[in-house]
């Protein structure tokens, strides 16, 4: 979730597309944690990442989710999608997520 201020607008006053990525991304990756673990603990790398950019966001708060859409242990396929508070689709994304093996003490 981000409320939208001017410090997050490209040059012509919408979203930045990278910050709705990175937002997407970050989406993305926690579905996957939640997925893998009840708490969400487990930590997951993107592999792959692509995004559409559907409309512009201008203000207000917008809400990103993931969703596992496959895969198995150590790999995860998820798609995230971002939206205004009016509910209105603004982005897309569709990712491929590697789960971090922790060190070995």
């Amino acid at each position: 979730m981000l409320d939208i201020g001017a410090q997050h607008g490209n040059r012509h006053g919408a979203l930045h597309g990278g910050i709705i990525a990175c937002i997407l991304d970050n989406a993305m990756g926690y579905g996957a944690a939640m997925h893998s673990s009840k708490d969400g603990s487990d930590k997951f790398l993107t592999i792959s990442m692509n995004t559409q950019f559907i409309a512009p966001a201008l203000k207000g708060r917008v809400t990103a989710t993931g969703k596992v859409t496959g895969g198995g242990r150590n790999l995860m396929f998820l798609e995230g999608e971002l939206h205004d508070e009016d509910g209105r689709l603004l982005a897309t994304a569709t990712g491929v997520y590697k789960k971090v093996r922790e060190a070995q003490s």
